[in-house]
């Protein structure tokens, strides 16, 4: 029995890695900041991502870690983009760029039933780890206020 457990499994991995950070506001001493993460399956096999845990980092040592539920499927032979959110504070992104740096797992349901059968019961953890660097995370434009007229 054993060796037939053994011999059905093989668990796909899905490629992950973080591309990009992108501000997308800043509001008074927050910015929120969507990290791109590319995913890649080069299997056969549709694969169900669960969730990410991430942590990311600033070069002045500011960090966010979060958990963020995937909730779609990776095609088959697909590369895609995903994004995760981050709130980081506005005064470590600064306003000349900063260094930002992301690590993580994404935990995904292996395709074949076998193993989603060991994942559903907490025997299997299917994750596989990501990271990824860049240095060129700026602030957003402010909006204009509507005192000012524009």
């Amino acid at each position: 029995m054993v060796a037939l457990a053994g011999a059905g499994c093989s668990v796909m991995r899905p490629e992950v890695r973080a591309t990009e950070a992108r501000v997308v506001e800043s509001i008074g001493g927050a910015t929120k900041v969507d990290i791109a993460l590319e995913l890649r399956n080069t299997g056969e096999d549709e694969v169900d991502l669960v969730e990410y845990d991430y942590l990311v980092t600033l070069a002045d040592g500011s960090a966010y870690g979060g958990k963020w539920a995937a909730l779609r499927a990776l095609p088959p032979g697909q590369t895609v983009e995903a994004t995760i959110p981050a709130v980081l504070p506005t005064a470590s992104v600064g306003s000349g760029g900063v260094a930002w740096r992301v690590s993580g797992t994404l935990r995904y349901r292996d395709p074949q039933s076998f193993a989603r059968i060991l994942y559903e019961s907490g025997l299997l953890r299917t994750e596989v780890g990501f990271s990824g660097a860049g240095g060129a995370l700026r602030p957003a434009a402010q909006a204009p206020s509507a005192a000012s007229g524009q």
